[in-house]
């Protein structure tokens, strides 16, 4: 289906964002793909985040303040990645996965392996 729109892609696709969403019903888009691309690349630091996304060196470290135990202001966070000092540079901070981390990108994982689902037709209404 060449340029055509794949339903059973755009249902996982849908499922998969669906888990961004109970973790937080207002996960901000720029959240997700702050995981995600720190799933890819675990080790990476604040400033190669914020060069790999193209946004400000401070939105990666508040996105991934969101992303971490504590956000901003003492709130809690979703407690899926950590930043820790890099200690042969000490301003450095390098950002890897928490297990929960790990637990998420193994439920998207068997999620995108599953066999294509389509969502149930909707009868349509007169």
């Amino acid at each position: 289906m060449a340029g055509g729109v794949r339903h059973d892609e755009i249902f996982t696709l849908m499922h998969v964002l669906e888990e961004f969403r109970k973790l937080d019903p207002d996960l901000p888009i720029q959240y997700a793909l702050s995981f995600l691309t720190l799933a890819q690349n675990e080790g990476m630091s604040m400033r190669e985040l914020a060069e790999r996304l193209g946004i400000a060196q401070s939105s990666a470290s508040r996105n991934v303040a969101a992303l971490s135990k504590w956000h901003s202001f003492g709130k809690p966070g979703l407690d899926l990645v950590q930043a820790e000092e890099d200690p042969r540079e000490r301003r450095r901070k390098i950002i890897s996965l928490t297990p929960k981390g790990h637990e998420l990108i193994a439920t998207l994982r068997e999620m995108m392996q599953r066999e294509p689902r389509h969502e149930p037709r909707r009868a349509k209404t007169a």
